[in-house]
């Protein structure tokens, strides 16, 4: 079974619309505040698929995502693929986004087929072993 993170920027996200698709996939996933996520929290469990779903301002998850980048450049640790699922509002962002290190970029209202394609696709490798 892939082990999936899923970190979002509302503690109200309990029931979130990416937690929606996992479940539907039969995806199990360990949800995370994005205040909560340092990327050394990749050394305590290991994930074969990481998605940041965004409700509100987006530059903390940029700064995450840098955060991420920088850990696994001087680590030596390669991070896994990244989906990140915005709000519409977010779009000054979009430009940033694309130039981190991100899989796959959408902006809600995200068509759930092209989630649910873009998740098997980042789990690729993990059926693989």
């Amino acid at each position: 079974m892939p082990n999936v993170l899923l970190i979002h920027d509302s503690k109200y996200a309990a029931d979130t619309t990416v937690m929606q698709i996992l479940s539907s996939q039969g995806i199990p996933a360990v949800s995370l505040d994005l205040i909560e996520f340092h990327p050394e929290y990749l050394l305590s469990e290991i994930f074969d698929l990481i998605i940041f779903e965004l409700f509100g301002e987006s530059w903390s998850c940029m700064l995450a995502l840098y955060q991420l980048e920088c850990w696994s450049a001087t680590s030596g640790i390669e991070h896994p693929p990244v989906i990140v699922v915005a709000d519409e509002n977010s779009g000054s962002i979009e430009q940033a986004v694309r130039t981190a290190k991100v899989n796959f970029y959408f902006i809600k209202p995200v068509v759930e087929a092209e989630l649910i394609s873009a998740i098997k696709h980042a789990l690729l490798p993990y059926k693989q072993n």
